[in-house]
């Protein structure tokens, strides 16, 4: 009886280690999804100021918001579409609106796209009017315009 109980210990250990070692790796892998997404916010910001360029594509010369969102994720090995209403179906769907929305997730509008900072805040590409009303930069309501889609790429 000693016997099985300690055999019986051991098995009960292993799988409490196992167990922790894999929400471990869970919560490493999300944080590191977050830490990418964050990445990618870092990244983008340093295009604050450079001008708005309809059609454009260049992060430092002009681009308009859909070549921004596609310039900035070219970086992190993500292609995209050069569209808004194209880009509301890349990366994977996050549902329960801007609550659940991560650094790095782009929120998709009518007629627009911006890359999600949080805190409710984006930088996108807005238009042609001399910075800081337009070109790329930071807008403190992601909520502005009616949000149609938020997909996470990171």
């Amino acid at each position: 009886m000693k016997h099985f109980m300690v055999k019986l210990f051991v098995v009960i250990m292993m799988a409490a280690a196992s167990f922790t070692m894999t929400a471990s790796g869970v919560e490493t892998e999300t944080q590191a999804a977050g830490s990418r997404g964050q990445q990618v916010v870092n990244y983008a910001k340093k295009f604050v100021g450079n001008k708005y360029k309809y059609g454009g594509t260049s992060l430092t010369k002009g681009a308009d918001c859909s070549g921004f969102t596609m310039s900035v994720y070219k970086k992190f090995g993500k292609k995209l579409p050069h569209s808004s209403s194209a880009q509301r179906r890349v990366g994977k769907k996050v549902s329960g609106g801007l609550r659940k929305a991560k650094a790095g997730d782009i929120i998709c509008y009518s007629g627009h796209v911006a890359i999600y900072m949080g805190n409710n805040k984006i930088v996108h590409a807005s238009n042609s009017a001399k910075y800081p009303k337009g070109g790329i930069k930071i807008s403190n309501n992601a909520k502005y315009k009616k949000i149609l889609a938020i997909r996470r790429l990171v």
